[in-house]
């Protein structure tokens, strides 16, 4: 009873008042740089309905047609590590890094639950708690669940693609007398995937729309090949202001890393008995003939100290990091342990909430560096960032039963500028920006699924941004139609583009209105999402070395696909129907990955439902 009086606030009724804003939302990032901000759990309808990794990524990923799969980035990012990494990064979208984790100032007991039951076997649970014990201390956490069942040749109800869960239990502490706050965090992800290969079509050439769009009858390439990839990540970052100029700071982390695949060669009874699922699949066999077994192990622990403080405007902050690694796969130990030293810092300039520069700089101690500057104000925004950066474990060495590849590789360079102008004109709102790449000593996987780095240069340029017009039908319960807008157009140039695979066209759009319903009792919105790509050659994927490869023979054609849904909110309650590919013609469909058809026609439903008290 104590600590819960000594966090709650009443008013002069002595009714507890708790809503959003009263349950503030700390990141580490405020804490780390110095940065005073509002923020508070997000209580609008919009996009409600985009619940899987897909949607909330923007689209910007190629995925196995599934929610829970291997995803890929289509526009290549710059690496923000210039150190070693394994390369097993197919699943990195879903791991909840550190710097991701929301703290809370609750007041009260704090609880979020999202829940979402989609068509075809597909479900998605989204639990948070968080409490403050008293006043300068919170406890928390995140449970998030995602089970998929197949979408292609699937055997019966429940029949799971994937069933993945990550869970993050955090506390934040700040002392009531002395300038010192701690942050701790401890995250571990566990996915297990069914792979499926993909449909398998006898000739690509001459395959109907009915071979491509089976679904359920479809026939798959692997009918016993599993995934998992397990993950575990203990944060801690500490900080004690002396001055309000000098403050000390130490970050520590524990990160570990499995990745286990396994196919045991079952023949699916389901399948041609001119297509062997396991023979037929794997290039070649370098250990076992009849089955498949492949397992690594990735441990880091990683220690930063530093110092940091406000000096008027001007925000600093100077590191040293190590990071002591070890990794190994089970036939092959491509390093023993070893350590990386780095020096680093961070600078802000601030000018009345106007006008914002950063600049960023971090070295390793054999030549690979980041350096990032990035300027926004109300009219402009823009950035550079110049990576050197060692290429991945698995580039360099492999071994196991149907790759072996013994690599030195260069560091590889990119070099990034972004920049655009955002203009308010109150109806339009328009974001215009352009991106040039350029990438030298690029690694990648071959058509061979074999690790190349190539050394040539490439260069992507984008040109694109969003454009969102405003209807306005009801100014006092500002109720509106809205259209938004964000097309990107790309090309490749440079001897080493064709190593590189982007669509010419990328398009996301959204077509709703907002407004009240029953007498101005409910929120609602009612709209399309649309997506759309131009026709490019995507990337293939290899789940037994988790990796996507260049490949020539199935282009991925231009496709569009709407979605309709119906957003609606009550109080501290909203839920949504959604139609998932509403356009979506008898024996047809598109595809997200080279033999992995996108979600068909669907109906889904989902809820959230906040709790202040």
């Amino acid at each position: 009873m104590a600590w819960n009086l000594s966090a709650q606030i009443t008013d002069d009724s002595t009714e507890l008042v708790y809503n959003a804003n009263t349950t503030r939302i700390i990141l580490e990032a405020d804490i780390k740089n110095n940065v005073e901000k509002e923020r508070h759990p997000d209580t609008t309808l919009y996009n409600l309905e985009k619940y899987s990794h897909l949607d909330r990524n923007g689209k910007m990923y190629q995925n196995l047609g599934n929610n829970g799969t291997a995803m890929y980035p289509l526009f290549y990012p710059v690496t923000g590590v210039i150190g070693r990494t394994s390369g097993l990064s197919a699943y990195d979208s879903y791991m909840v890094t550190p710097d991701k984790i929301q703290y809370f100032d609750t007041k009260s007991p704090y609880m979020d639950l999202f829940v979402t039951f989609a068509g075809n076997g597909r479900s998605v649970v989204d639990f948070k708690f968080s409490r403050n014990v008293n006043a300068n201390w919170n406890f928390g956490f995140d449970i998030y669940r995602i089970t998929s069942d197949k979408q292609i040749g699937k055997s019966g109800q429940q029949d799971r693609n994937v069933i993945g869960t990550v869970l993050d239990v955090y506390t934040y502490y700040q002392h009531p007398e002395k300038p010192y706050s701690a942050m701790l965090s401890v995250t571990n992800m566990g996915f297990n995937v069914e792979e499926t290969g993909g449909i398998y079509i006898d000739d690509i050439e001459t395959a109907t729309q009915d071979e491509f769009f089976q679904y359920d009858d479809a026939t798959k390439q692997l009918s016993d090949a599993v995934t998992n990839d397990k993950r575990t990540n203990v944060h801690l970052y500490h900080q004690y202001a002396w001055q309000k100029q000098l403050q000390f700071y130490h970050q520590a982390d524990f990160i570990s890393q499995k990745d286990i695949y396994q196919d045991f060669g079952t023949q699916s009874t389901a399948t041609s008995t001119t297509y062997n699922n396991y023979g037929d699949f794997y290039n070649q066999f370098l250990i076992a003939p009849d089955s498949t077994y492949e397992r690594s192990n990735w441990t880091e622990i990683k220690n930063e100290v530093g110092i940091n403080g406000d000096l008027a405007n001007l925000f600093y902050r100077i590191y040293l990091k190590r990071r002591d690694i070890d990794f190994t796969y089970l036939y092959l130990d491509p390093t023993s342990h070893f350590g990386e030293m780095y020096l680093g810092g961070y600078t802000r300039f601030d000018w009345r909430d106007k006008f914002n520069v950063e600049g960023q700089a971090e070295f390793l101690q054999s030549g690979e560096y980041l350096l990032n500057a990035n300027l926004n104000s109300d009219l402009i925004f823009g950035s550079y960032k110049s990576v050197r950066s060692k290429p991945s474990f698995i580039s360099e060495t492999y071994y196991g039963n149907h790759h072996e590849w013994y690599n030195s590789f260069n560091s590889s360079f990119s070099n990034e500028i972004k920049g655009g102008v955002q203009l308010n004109l109150g109806f339009l709102k328009i974001r215009p920006q352009g991106r040039i790449l350029t990438v030298d000593q690029f690694t990648y996987f071959d058509q061979n699924q074999e690790a190349r780095q190539s050394s040539e240069i490439a260069v992507l340029t984008s040109l694109g941004g969003d454009f969102n017009l405003r209807l306005t039908t009801n100014k006092e319960f500002n109720e509106a139609f809205m259209f938004e807008n964000q097309v990107y157009y790309t090309t490749l140039g440079g001897d080493g583009a064709a190593y590189m695979r982007v669509p010419e066209i990328f398009y996301n759009g959204k077509l709703y209105w907002k407004g009240l319903w029953f007498k101005n009792t409910m929120g609602v919105q009612v709209g399309f999402d649309i997506h759309a790509k131009t026709r490019y050659y995507g990337m293939a994927y290899a789940p037994e070395i988790q990796q996507f490869y260049l490949q020539d023979e199935f282009p991925i054609d231009e496709f569009y696909t709407l979605d309709f849904f119906i957003n609606m909110q009550v109080n501290n309650l909203s839920a949504f129907v959604k139609v998932t590919n509403i356009n979506q013609q008898a024996n047809s469909g598109y595809f997200i990955s080279p033999y992995y058809p996108g979600i068909r026609q669907t109906i889904d439903f989902g809820a959230r439902w906040l709790f202040y008290d």
